[in-house]
């Protein structure tokens, strides 16, 4: 089923906001304070998914900005995709690096303990076989591999090209 859904990296990439900003109601949204973010969410929802630019709601919050749309077509795709992940991001490509990125991007960054995402068990799974040895500390996956995982999801990562632009550097982490 997840054919239907077009999957490319930014497609992946989208999946792993809407798994990370997922509800019950039939939206997808994000809540975030990186405007680049949400120009991206903006971007993949006009370009890639076809949401007409007039369908999507944008609206300051405190501390950022909320941004969503309705489509129960689309995110019952999306919810089918999830359920196959294990099969669609079996493989150390252009796809799990974007889904990856995307879970970085929302729910992840570095603390004094290294370099972390936020997720599921599945999510976790998938970080192992794709080669990425993780430790799990309650809603943290810190992943023993960092500096590899941020190498593989640099080109997708929203917030690992932020860095690079303003020149910030990330902790080095394992």
């Amino acid at each position: 089923m997840s054919k239907k859904l077009g999957l490319n990296p930014d497609v992946c990439y989208m999946l792993g906001v809407y798994k990370a900003y997922k509800r019950e109601e039939p939206c997808i949204c994000l809540e975030t304070d990186s405007e680049k973010l949400v120009e991206r969410f903006v971007q993949i929802a006009v370009q890639r998914l076809d949401v007409k630019p007039e369908k999507l709601l944008i609206e300051s919050t405190t501390p950022g900005t909320k941004a969503m749309f309705y489509n129960s077509k689309l995110k019952r795709l999306f919810e089918e995709a999830l359920e196959d992940r294990e099969r669609i991001f079996k493989y150390k490509n252009e796809y799990s690096a974007s889904y990856m990125a995307a879970l970085f991007d929302t729910g992840g960054w570095i603390d004094g303990k290294g370099i972390f995402i936020r997720g599921d068990k599945m999510d976790f799974m998938l970080l192992e076989r794709l080669g990425f040895h993780t430790t799990t500390r309650g809603a943290k996956c810190y992943l023993r591999n960092g500096v590899q995982f941020m190498a593989f999801i640099k080109p997708y990562s929203i917030k690992l090209i932020d860095m690079a632009k303003t020149g910030r550097r990330a902790p080095q982490s394992g």
